[in-house]
């Protein structure tokens, strides 16, 4: 159950990496959009990185 919620959260981290990376690419540098999208980018890569532990630690476990 917890592999299949940590499947799930790196496929959500994944996506919102990619679509802030994206709007960071297209919006004008120093507005509040680019602002957000760049906590946006972190949060994402934080979430990657959580589920990726999770995932490394339930297949060791098994």
């Amino acid at each position: 159950m917890v592999g299949l919620i940590a499947r799930a959260g790196l496929a959500f981290g994944v996506l919102l990496t990619l679509a802030a990376v994206l709007l960071l690419l297209l919006l004008p540098s120093g507005t509040a959009e680019s602002s957000i999208s760049a906590l946006t980018v972190g949060l994402g890569l934080f979430l990657i990185l959580i589920t990726s532990i999770a995932l490394y630690i339930e297949r060791k476990r098994r």
